[in-house]
C-alpha cells in the first residue's frame, strides 16, 4: 500500500472509532439517565409507600404524591417519558394479572348481576352529570360530551391495590367492582371511540359501534369459554413442570392475552385480568403465583409513581379553574359513588357504599382520556385543567376514603 493510501486508510479507521466512541458515549449516558430516573421512582416509591402505611394511608396514595413530587411539577428529577411510561404499563399489567390470579371466574359469575347494573349505572350517570356541566360552562355539545366521558373512566388498578393491602378480594364487594370494572372498560372504551370521533369531524354508524361492543364483549366471553377448559386439560402436565418453567408459561398467557386485547379494543389491563382469572383454576396444582407477585411488588409501585409523574401542578393555578375542577369532582364522585350504591343495593348499605367508593378513582385512564382530548383539540388548555384536578383529587381521597370506610363499616370477618 503506497503512503497516501495508508494515511487514508488510517484517517477512515481513526474516524470510525471516533463515531463508534462518542455513539456508545451517547447511549451509555442514555442509559445512565434512565437508571438514575428508574433509581428515584423505586426510591420514592419505597419510602413514601412505606411512610403512608405506617401512619394508616394506602401505599398506593404515597407512592401517587412520590410521583408527584420528583417529577416536572416539583423537583424535576424524573420525567414521564416513553420508557416509564412502558414500565408503568406493565406494572399495571401485572398487578391486574395478579388481582385476577386471586379472583375465580364463578365468584365473579355469582355477582354479575350487580357488576353489570353498577357498570351501567357508572357510565350514565357520570357521563349525564358531566355533560350537563359542560353546557353549563358554555362548550359545544361534543366537548361537554367529552368532558362527561372523562367522568366516566374508571381506575381499577388502584383501587384493586387497596382490596389487595387488606386482604378482601375475595369478598362479595370486591367482586362486584373488579366484575363492574370489566364491563365498565368495554362500555368506556366504546363511547371514547365514537366521542373521539365526533369531535375529529367524521360519523360513526350504529352497525359499527356495534360492532365494536360486540368484538369487545366476544372477546372477554372466548378467553373465558375457551381458556378455562384449556388449562383445566392441560392441568397434569403443567403441575408436573419446575416453578421457573411454570412461571414462564403463566407469564406467556398472561402477556398474550394482554396484547390480544388491544387487538379487540380493549384495555391490556382487562386482558391480564382474563388471563389471571384464567390460570386461577389450577393455581393450587401449579406453583408460579409467588414468582409472578414478586414481579407485581416491583412494577406496580412503578405505575402508581407515574401516574404521579404526569399530573401538571402547576396547570392548576388559576382560582377559576379550582373552583371548576372541584365542582366537577363533586360531580365526579357523586355519579359513581350513586351509581355504585344502587347498583349493588342488594347487597346491603355497607357494602354497596363500598361498591360506589371503589369505583370512584380516574387515575391513569382519566390522564389519558383526557390528554386525547386535549390533543384532539375537542377541549381546551382550561378544561383539561379542570379535569386534570378531578383526577388528582379521585386518584388521592378515594384510597383515603375507602380504606377508612372499610375499617370502621365492614365486619372483621369480610377483612380477614
Amino acid at each position: 500500500m503506497n503512503p497516501i493510501s495508508l494515511s487514508v486508510a488510517r484517517r477512515a479507521l481513526a474516524w470510525l472509532v471516533l463515531s463508534s466512541g462518542g455513539a456508545l458515549a451517547a447511549s451509555s449516558a442514555h442509559t445512565g439517565e434512565l437508571l438514575f430516573g428508574l433509581f428515584w421512582v423505586v426510591l420514592a416509591a419505597a419510602l413514601l409507600g412505606t411512610l403512608a402505611s405506617k401512619v394508616g394511608i394506602p401505599a398506593v396514595v404515597g407512592q401517587v404524591l412520590a410521583g408527584i413530587l420528583i417529577g416536572p411539577s416539583l423537583l424535576n428529577l424524573v420525567r414521564p417519558g416513553d420508557f416509564f411510561l412502558t414500565l408503568a404499563e406493565l406494572g399495571a399489567i401485572f398487578l391486574l394479572f395478579m388481582v385476577g390470579l386471586e379472583t375465580r371466574f364463578k365468584e365473579l359469575l355469582a355477582v354479575g348481576r350487580e357488576a353489570l347494573l353498577v357498570a351501567v349505572l357508572g357510565i350514565a350517570l357520570p357521563l349525564g352529570l358531566g355533560f350537563g356541566f359542560g353546557l353549563w360552562q358554555g362548550q359545544g355539545n361534543v366537548s361537554a360530551l367529552f368532558v362527561g366521558t372523562a367522568l366516566v373512566a374508571t381506575s381499577v388498578g388502584i383501587t384493586a391495590k387497596v382490596l389487595q393491602e387488606l386482604g378482601v378480594l375475595d369478598a362479595r364487594f370486591a367482586q362486584v367492582i373488579l366484575g363492574a370494572a370489566v364491563i365498565d372498560d368495554i362500555l368506556g372504551l366504546t363511547l371514547l371511540a365514537v366521542v373521539s370521533s365526533l369531535g375529529a369531524g367524521r360519523t360513526l354508524s350504529a352497525v359499527q359501534v356495534g360492532l365494536t361492543l360486540a368484538l369487545s364483549v366476544g372477546f372477554v366471553a372466548l378467553v373465558l369459554a375457551v381458556g378455562i377448559p384449556l388449562v383445566r386439560r392441560f392441568q397434569n402436565r403443567l403441575s408436573n413442570l419446575s416453578l421457573s418453567r411454570a412461571f414462564n408459561v403463566a407469564v406467556v398467557v398472561g402477556l398474550g392475552i394482554a396484547a390480544l386485547s388491544t387487538v379487540a379494543g380493549l384495555a391490556p389491563i382487562i386482558g391480564a385480568f382474563l388471563a389471571g382469572m384464567v390460570l386461577a383454576e389450577i393455581k393450587d396444582e401449579v406453583e408460579f403465583e409467588s414468582k409472578v407477585h414478586a414481579i407485581e411488588a416491583f412494577l406496580a409501585p412503578v405505575f402508581f409513581v407515574v401516574v404521579g409523574l404526569q399530573l401538571d401542578v402547576g396547570a392548576l393555578s388559576q382560582p377559576t379553574v379550582i373552583v371548576a375542577g372541584l365542582i366537577l369532582t363533586v360531580l365526579a364522585v357523586a355519579g359513581k359513588l350513586l351509581g355504585g350504591i344502587l347498583g349493588a343495593w342488594s347487597l346491603g348499605r355497607h357494602e354497596a357504599t363500598l361498591v360506589g367508593l371503589g369505583m370512584v378513582p380516574r387515575g391513569e385512564v382519566g390522564l389519558i382520556v383526557a390528554s386525547l382530548g386535549l390533543g384532539v383539540g375537542i377541549i381546551g388548555e382550561r378544561v383539561y385543567a379542570e379535569v386534570l384536578l378531578m383526577v388528582l383529587l379521585t386518584t388521592v381521597l378515594a384510597p383515603l376514603v375507602l380504606r377508612a370506610v372499610m375499617r370502621r363499616r365492614v365486619p372483621a370477618r369480610v377483612l380477614h
